[in-house]
């Protein structure tokens, strides 16, 4: 790691010193100035040109700009911005001084029509804007977008993005995917810093973050230099409010309906103000809250797919018992932004900026399982098989907390910047849960005419009524891993992030073009921690029958008649207060499993520290109609980390619960340190002013889980196939070249063709793998085991084409209308590992790589016209793997498992999912600025699941329903919040 301090020190100083020798003889000027429109409120991403030699800068998110390194004389100033005229000015330039050139822009009309008249039209030019003019392939999706449609979430906005597919829980977005790479290949931060996971992984649930606390949402699909190396998929930046030059304060509050089982109200409130204050308006002051409460029902099935036999030993594809699930969610979000900053003068200002967010994802479940023991034929049970009932309680929490304090300095044509931030990540919680026995001696008919709806169906005469309360009690024998009860858990994951960075950026003219240098440097220390708890209790005796499940419910009727369409019936609802209540008042018929405990908790205990020192350099040239971005990122990485090996002995037994006997935990260390070397160029062609072709390339890395590190053991010897799952310290990070093209054409009522080609080749790639252990093993004979691996190889590539555009040019009515729609078209193989046992590969397909979905599509019909503006929204997210399921057979002729790939034991897949939403709102006549909203949200009722080899093998599918809210939303003024 000493060496890498060294070359990164060494690297930067001499760029540094080659920057100072290179100061001209010559005093130079400067033009500096405010881009705004005609109200003063802030343009951001406009081109500012000097026509003259065409040096041409970005305008910031504040709408200032800055050219240095100017030759005394006469230069006239041209500013652009598409949705507005342009406009020019002269200025002339003193030996030494800084002219100010601030600039006014009028919107532009196209047949008299004014064609930014809106909050949302106005974002959509924003984001046009920002993209034409930025130095890398991103897209931009400004607050007043994602307010245009009911985005819950953070995720749920991002997913209407170009080549965005998102993982979806509970009804909404949980994870982006970019570009059909898993999230893991995402980074995500909070104004350019690193966002720590509140979970074991890398990426960051962005459901736990309210839409409303953000000003924009950058998509980085190539990146220089000066950004994070590991988002290999692309790198998603949330960029936080800022008080403009004018206040601002705005209020919105909704409320809803979801009408679907246990499914309730949804309430949300959000609110922001901000000002200036003081001489100059130096002081800027911004403060934003957001709260909603969502109790959303789900109805859900789960399958257990397989290939099963009869008695008579006929093998035959099927599901050999379900989980019929009632859900309801009570979901709390909040969270506040804040920003203060000051200006030191021109170009130079110290701030302070920050995000919480905090998610409670309460909910309770309650599941009827149908488990078959024996097939007598493939569509009748034996009549061993059984029934249970399950009441589960979720309390998880997550929280998010960043604060970042820097400042900039303008020293002519200099610009020093520098930042110090804190991160963290936190979630607590957990489970509780209660299970209650059924009769164990039924016998179903398997009716699987519709795949989609399996059912089994008692036979008349056969045992107990499986639907009578009073057959089922708590504990009971028919559950071979969970214990009776799950109380109090208390599993704690936390993630602290130290960043610091410091960069200077210096402009220059080489002849008669314009260029600008910069190098920094950044050092980001996380700890993170993994500690479970999970207490858990069996009957005393084992497998007693206690309670019946009558004495913990309200009522014994049918809760929901139209549950799943009235395809499946459920039994009365418990009431977990009421079993809780019974356990503690029978506390001497439980008995705590405490070696249980040690088994499902400790392998979970982990610490880890990871320290990353980077510094780059890059070079930013103009030359003629070309604009080219090139430079040197290293990374070095020092990590150390701590897992447990819980070790049990496997020849003695609890003497109640019949547990393998608990031994002790062993501390299991690690350590891994690397350096790696990004380069990276993209090079921009601008051929008439409104059309570009980008081409890039990149190198990028995506650092293993935190929790796949830790060299911990998770032995399971009690199963009918032991199985032991163990960390990897020796994973290496995986690494891409990325190759990207883009052909992008602005037009002039506001709007923008592009099309796109990219290609990702990755090194190294991690995969969860699962071997079988020789029977020589000397640890785990004939034991099954998992653990990630480094693969071979792989490969991502596709094709994105985005079509947005407003119909100004429409006669009267029609004028208002718009589209906004994307298409992208991605393909993957994965090399697996070699099997050390076997010196075969571990897989000896090359499936896609998890998470690419082939087509990925969004269409969005907008209007708006006088005081109405509206936006239907289509989504569409293809079939992709989930996990890996398939395993290969122990043969040496390459023939396929039992069932095939395409088979019941097949990859777990992703269904595809088409949604529907569409909001409404309507400016009130003398409303002084309040519109009414009404949003509607999964208008189709679209399902969420997943499947197993092919869609005729579900093993879960679940339906969410129709969320209807209205509301109020009161803005002060246009907007002038950055």
């Amino acid at each position: 790691m000493a060496k890498a301090y060294c070359s990164i020190f060494s690297f930067l100083g001499m760029f540094l010193l080659l920057g100072v020798s290179a100061q001209g003889q010559e005093r130079k000027g400067t033009i500096s100035g405010r881009v705004t429109d005609i109200n003063h409120d802030a343009l951001v991403g406009a081109r500012v040109e000097l026509q003259s030699n065409g040096y041409a800068v970005a305008t910031d998110t504040q709408g200032a700009f800055t050219i240095s390194d100017l030759a005394p004389g006469k230069y006239t100033l041209t500013v652009s911005y598409v949705g507005f005229k342009p406009f020019s000015k002269d200025v002339t330039v003193a030996s030494g001084g800084v002219t100010n050139a601030d600039a006014a822009l009028d919107i532009e009309t196209v047949n008299e029509q004014v064609i930014v008249p809106g909050e949302r039209e106005r974002g959509e030019v924003e984001a046009i804007n920002r993209e034409m003019n930025a130095d890398n392939i991103v897209q931009v999706l400004p607050a007043e977008v994602i307010t245009s449609l009911p985005n819950t979430n953070i995720a749920d906005a991002v997913g209407r993005l170009p080549s965005v597919s998102l993982e979806r829980d509970e009804g909404e977005g949980k994870y982006v995917q970019v570009r059909g790479t898993e999230p893991r290949l995402t980074n995500l931060t909070l104004d350019g810093v690193h966002v720590p996971s509140p979970e074991s992984v890398r990426q960051v649930k962005l459901d736990a973050i309210p839409a409303d606390l953000v000003d924009s949402v950058e998509i980085n699909k190539t990146l220089s230099p000066s950004q994070e190396g590991d988002a290999i998929g692309g790198s998603v930046n949330l960029v936080t409010k800022r008080a403009g030059e004018r206040p601002f304060m705005s209020l919105q509050t909704m409320g809803g309906y979801t009408p679907v089982g246990l499914g309730g109200r949804l309430n949300e409130v959000d609110g922001t103000v901000g000002k200036r204050f003081g001489h100059e308006k130096r002081l800027g002051l911004l403060f934003g809250g957001s709260y909603d409460y969502n109790q959303r029902g789900t109805d859900d099935i789960e399958p257990s797919q397989g290939v099963n036999f009869t008695n008579g030993g006929q093998a035959f594809n099927g599901p050999n018992g379900m989980d019929v699930r009632e859900y309801t969610f009570y979901r709390h979000r909040y969270g506040f932004v804040g920003s203060a900053d000051y200006k030191l003068g021109q170009g130079s200002l110290v701030y302070l900026r920050g995000l919480f967010s905090h998610f409670l994802d309460n909910g309770e479940d309650w599941i009827y399982t149908p488990t078959v023991n024996s097939f007598i034929s493939p569509t009748l049970t034996g009549n061993d098989s059984q029934t249970d009932y399950s009441h589960v309680i979720r309390r998880p929490q997550q929280r998010i907390f960043n604060v970042i304090a820097g400042a900039n300095h303008s020293l002519g044509k200099t610009l020093i910047t520098y930042e110090l931030a804190l991160g963290q990540g936190r979630s607590k919680g957990g489970f509780y849960s209660a299970h209650l026995s059924g009769p164990s001696n039924e016998q179903f008919t398997l009716d699987t005419s519709q795949p989609f709806l399996p059912k089994f169906v008692p036979v008349a005469g056969v045992g107990p009524d499986v639907f009578d309360p009073a057959n089922y009690n708590l504990g009971g024998g028919n559950f071979n891993f969970f214990k009776t009860v799950s109380m109090a858990t208390d599993n704690h994951i936390f993630e602290r992030d130290l960043t610091g960075s410091a960069s200077v950026t210096r402009q220059y003219t080489l002849g008669s073009h314009f260029g600008a240098w910069e190098m920094g440097f950044k050092v980001r220390d996380a700890h993170k921690s993994s500690h479970f708890f999970e207490p858990t209790f069996d009957t005393n005796p084992r497998f007693t029958s206690l309670a019946p499940l009558t004495s913990f419910v309200g009522s014994t009727t049918n809760p929901n008649p139209g549950y799943y369409f009235g395809n499946y019936r459920l039994l009365p609802l418990t009431n977990f207060d009421k079993i809780l209540s019974y356990f503690n008042a029978n506390r001497s018929q439980f008995i705590e499993t405490v070696s249980f405990e040690h088994l499902i908790s400790d392998s979970n205990d982990y610490a880890t520290r990871e320290r990353v020192v980077a510094g780059y350099v890059q070079n930013t040239i103009t030359i003629g109609h070309f604009k080219v971005l090139g430079g040197l990122r290293i990374e070095g990485t020092q990590a150390s980390f701590l897992g447990t090996v819980a070790t049990f002995d496997p020849m003695k037994k609890e003497p109640i619960t019949g547990d393998s006997l608990f031994l002790g935990d062993m501390p299991a260390p690690g350590a891994q340190t690397y350096t790696n070397f990004l380069p990276s160029v993209q090079v921009q062609y601008n051929i008439n002013g409104s059309t570009n072709i980008r081409a890039a390339y990149g190198r990028g890395i995506a650092r293993p889980n935190f929790s796949d590190l830790p060299p911990f053991q998770l032995v399971e010897a009690g199963r009918f196939i032991p199985r032991v799952t163990i960390g990897n310290p020796a994973l290496r990070p995986t690494h891409a070249n990325d190759y990207d093209l883009l052909f992008e054409h602005y037009l002039k009522s506001v709007g923008i063709v592009e099309a796109g080609w990219f290609y990702k080749q990755l090194s190294d790639p991690i995969f969860q793998i699962q071997t079988n252990l020789p029977n020589t093993d000397p640890k785990f004979p004939g034991f099954q085991q998992r653990q990630p691996i480094n693969g071979r190889s792989a490969y991502i590539t596709g094709v994105e084409f985005a079509w947005q555009q407003h119909f100004t040019f429409l006669p009267r009515l029609l004028s208002g209308a718009g589209v906004s729609a994307n298409y992208s078209y991605t393909t993957s193989q994965a090399k697996f590992p070699i099997d050390p046992n076997t010196g075969r590969p571990t897989r000896v397909d090359s499936p896609a790589l998890l998470r690419q979905a082939p087509n990925n599509w969004n269409f969005d019909a907008t209007y708006d016209k006088g005081p109405i503006s509206a936006r239907m929204g289509l989504t569409h997210n293809d079939r992709s793997i989930f996990f890996y399921n398939y395993i290969n057979p122990p043969t040496q002729d390459g023939s396929p498992a039992l069932g095939g790939i395409n088979g019941p034991n097949g990859d777990q897949y992703y269904y595809p999912h088409t949604q529907v939403d569409a909001q409404v709102s309507y400016r009130l006549p003398h409303g002084h600025g309040v519109h009414a909203i009404l949003s509607m949200l999964n208008l189709n009722n679209e399902v969420f699941g997943f499947y197993q080899g092919s869609e005729q093998f579900p093993t879960q599918r679940e339906y969410y329903s129709r969320t209807i809210s209205v509301g109020l939303r009161w803005t002060s003024g246009s907007g002038d919040v950055k």
